[in-house]
């Protein structure tokens, strides 16, 4: 017998509180858990064709959380490398340091200002918020009116285009 779509639907609403709890529990943050749910039932509504037990639509949702809790899991951890890499790299210069390492650091730093003229506005405030102001990202994405994971997204893409200018003109 296969499933409707109300079906599929009740099922989700149903098994929606234990993946909730189950999210939460792995990644921590209520409103990233409420993003991942979010991007699970529209994958679900999407997916043809439905699983054809109920045992099976639930496993799917578990399946799903597990692995798109992972995926944030992972995105973060880089995130996190890549920000700790870049300030250890801006950390090394002091004033004592030889004129080429001054030039160098100065060289730098105009490299990132022009990779931060070349964000689109939206990204450059998310980099503003999270890095200057110290705002979290479920903070910007309220001030914002964006979810926290467009947050996410819009950093990481600044980081990276910064990161890319600075090594592009280094090499």
């Amino acid at each position: 017998m296969a499933f409707s779509d109300h079906d599929i639907y009740r099922i989700f609403l149903s098994t929606r509180p234990q993946i909730q709890r189950f999210l939460q529990q792995r990644i921590r943050c209520q409103d990233t858990a409420a993003d991942l749910i979010q991007d699970i039932f529209l994958r679900l509504s999407l997916l043809k064709p439905p699983p054809a037990t109920e045992v099976e639509v639930r496993a799917w949702l578990f399946t799903v959380a597990s692995n798109l809790s992972l995926d944030h899991l992972r995105t973060q951890k880089r995130r996190c490398e890549l920000l700790d890499q870049y300030l250890g790299d801006a950390s090394e210069i002091d004033d004592s340091a030889a004129p080429e390492r001054v030039a160098q650091a100065q060289d730098q730093l105009q490299q990132i200002q022009a990779a931060l003229a070349d964000l689109p506005d939206q990204c450059a405030e998310i980099l503003y918020l999270s890095r200057i102001e110290g705002l979290s990202h479920v903070q910007i994405a309220k001030q914002l009116k964006i979810s926290t994971s467009w947050v996410e997204k819009q950093l990481a893409k600044a980081l990276l285009h910064c990161r890319l200018a600075v090594d592009d003109e280094g090499a």
